[in-house]
């Protein structure tokens, strides 16, 4: 019988179980996260409600936020696809390094957000990044016993 050239072959190891679902969980939940974020920060900049209603005084704001939410979209549909590849830890890799920049950003900007009154969801994006960055870098450097 022919695999599929679509289909990766079963994980033997437990480690590679828990890649392929750690990405194909984070990239469902990213790409949720990423477009919803697109969508909300859209609104804001459109009628000028909401947490991202100031955006409607300055438009460029909103041109880097959809660049940078659309490109994470990109990169969670990858990772769901990288679920299903041999090396599945190779993607636990790109999935970890995802969220290195809005980290970095997000954390030396937080005299920003405090000035915004913002403080409070920032936290909650940072938390949301370092989580899924230890759990991917977990996925990615905890060896494998079957090598």
């Amino acid at each position: 019988m022919n695999a599929s050239p679509l289909t990766a072959p079963k994980p033997t190891s437990s480690i590679a179980v828990f890649r392929r679902r750690l990405l194909l969980i984070h990239g469902t939940v990213l790409t949720l996260v990423a477009l919803g974020s697109a969508l909300t920060t859209t609104i804001g900049w459109m009628t000028g409600i909401g947490l991202f209603g100031f955006m409607q005084q300055n438009p460029m704001v909103w041109v880097g936020l959809i660049q940078a939410y659309l490109l994470m979209a990109i990169i969670a549909v990858l990772l769901v696809l990288g679920s299903g590849q041999a090396n599945a830890r190779k993607w636990n890799v790109v999935g970890a390094l995802a969220h290195c920049a809005p980290l970095i950003a997000a954390l030396c900007s937080l005299d920003v957000f405090e000035s915004m009154g913002a403080l409070g969801i920032v936290r909650i994006a940072i938390t949301f990044h370092f989580v899924w960055l230890c759990l991917e870098t977990l996925a990615a450097v905890y060896p494998d016993p079957s090598h």
